[in-house]
């Protein structure tokens, strides 16, 4: 006897109410992501990321914990996106220099989004004395870094005569600065930017 309860509606409900803490989880986190990359971590306030996701200061802290804590995810989403693209380019079947242009395509795509409030949010992460000692540990022991997985792709670009040659650490230094400097340049910028052709972004490293 159930009572007149179906025990398998249970498993879905449960499995219902876990996307929609998930899917909320997500938002607030996306707006967390914009409050932060524009006023920083010593200026942003809980309440902040409530009045951008209009939500209310105990729902996000609920969902999301303290801003320490939500800086903290954003970082490790931040860096675990950036080794992620870059791994994905190096897995392409193309050539080295082909490889890079779906790298740029995909990173100037993600840019014209949420994309560039992450490079904000790492800029912070390794140059803000706000940042707690337990996210600067966890920034300077990421390893290995986009950079160092995008050195491989240089490397085999230069032997293939398709990329300049010249030392792949500063050209993959180099590489993520400019990508830096787009994503500050979207941020900052009151008008909407047009999406950088990776045909541009990519002349200086062509052979």
């Amino acid at each position: 006897m159930n009572n007149g309860v179906d025990d398998r509606m249970s498993p879905r409900n449960e499995e219902q109410n876990k996307q929609i803490r998930e899917e909320r989880t997500e938002q607030l986190l996306k707006n967390a992501l914009k409050v932060f990359a524009r006023k920083g971590l010593s200026a942003a306030k809980i309440n902040d990321i409530a009045n951008e996701a209009g939500s209310s200061y105990g729902l996000v802290y609920h969902y999301l914990g303290s801003k320490e804590e939500i800086f903290k995810t954003l970082v490790k989403l931040a860096l675990d996106g950036s080794v992620m693209v870059v791994e994905t380019a190096a897995n392409q079947e193309l050539s080295p220099f082909e490889q890079l242009k779906w790298l740029t395509d995909t990173i100037l795509h993600a840019l014209a989004n949420e994309g560039a409030f992450y490079y904000l949010i790492m800029i912070q992460a390794f140059t803000s004395d706000a940042v707690p000692e337990e996210v600067k540990s966890m920034v300077k022991c990421t390893s290995p870094t986009a950079v160092e997985k995008l050195i491989p792709i240089i490397i085999a670009g230069q032997q293939a005569g398709q990329i300049v040659k010249d030392d792949p650490i500063k050209l993959a230094i180099v590489y993520f600065a400019l990508i830096q400097g787009v994503a500050m340049q979207q941020v900052q910028s009151n008008a909407a930017q047009p999406i950088l052709h990776s045909d541009l972004v990519l002349r200086m490293f062509k052979a």
